[in-house]
């Protein structure tokens, strides 16, 4: 979760800031991240898990649709609203999955679920906003949401998480190209904007997205998308630590309403059946 968060704060001091466009922040972020695992499979896998490399349709999809979206939100979204659309939208996803898997959520994960979305939407939501978002970044971030929803729950059914990581990285490369081609960014690279790329794809998303896609098979769907409402917090922290941001009295409810939520949501009935 912590690279999760990591990412979300890159991607924001890179893009909004104009150090660089989405289209190549997301070439670079997994190109870089593609150099990495494949490193990491070769030395522990050998030359032949790459060189006969097969994509996993789903989890390219879910990849490319999250990539995309996520990046272009940041031109058109003010922070706080594009969060609330993102991790409410995954929660949607993934909610709905198990439901449609027949794992029915009990009442203490939805109670868990409310209470963790109450305090995102207070952390978040901007109350001096005066006009509404444009329509094409919400848009964008749903579609961000569903892919992020489609790629963790495609990680659940994963045998060799770095191998399969690698795999989506590298097919999810032709799909950047093809959007970068279709809509060029106009923004002037910076050293800067590409050194925060390359630290989002090679350290937070190739180990970060190995890592998660290592523990998906152990979580229930409606634990993973409980336990990612933790991100939001862990960004806020990293925002107090090197953005200089202050934690106010509202930041500090929401952390705890977050927190509680996913407690409840994941612990709540194991205490109950002791």
């Amino acid at each position: 979760m912590s690279a999760f968060a990591a990412n979300s704060l890159l991607a924001r001091i890179a893009i909004a800031n104009q150090e660089i466009g989405p289209s190549f922040f997301s070439f670079i972020r997994l190109v870089s991240g593609s150099i990495i695992l494949i490193i990491l499979v070769f030395f522990r896998f050998g030359l032949q898990p790459i060189i006969y490399i097969k994509p996993n349709l789903l989890g390219v999809m879910g990849l490319s649709l999250y990539m995309v979206g996520f990046h272009y939100a940041y031109f058109f979204l003010e922070a706080g609203i594009g969060s609330i659309i993102l991790f409410g939208g995954v929660q949607v996803v993934m909610f709905t999955s198990s439901i449609l898997s027949k794992k029915q959520p009990t009442l203490f994960n939805w109670i868990g679920m409310i209470t963790a979305m109450i305090g995102i939407i207070l952390l978040f939501f901007p109350f001096d906003l005066n006009s509404s978002q444009p329509i094409n970044g919400l848009i964008l971030m749903l579609i961000a949401a569903l892919g992020w929803g489609i790629y963790s729950i495609n990680g659940t059914k994963s045998k060799n998480p770095l191998t399969s990581t690698m795999s989506n990285f590298i097919f999810t490369i032709p799909i950047v190209i093809i959007n970068f081609i279709i809509f060029p960014d106009n923004i002037s690279l910076t050293y800067f904007g590409i050194f925060l790329a390359i630290c989002s794809g090679a350290i937070m998303s190739a180990l970060g997205y190995s890592l998660w896609y290592t523990i998906l098979p152990y979580l229930e769907k409606i634990v993973a998308a409980l336990v990612q409402l933790l991100v939001p917090v862990i960004a806020l922290a990293l925002s107090m630590l090197f953005l200089d941001e202050k934690l106010t009295y509202l930041s500090f409810l929401s952390s705890i309403l977050i927190i509680s939520g996913i407690f409840v949501g994941i612990y709540a009935d194991k205490f109950k059946n002791k």
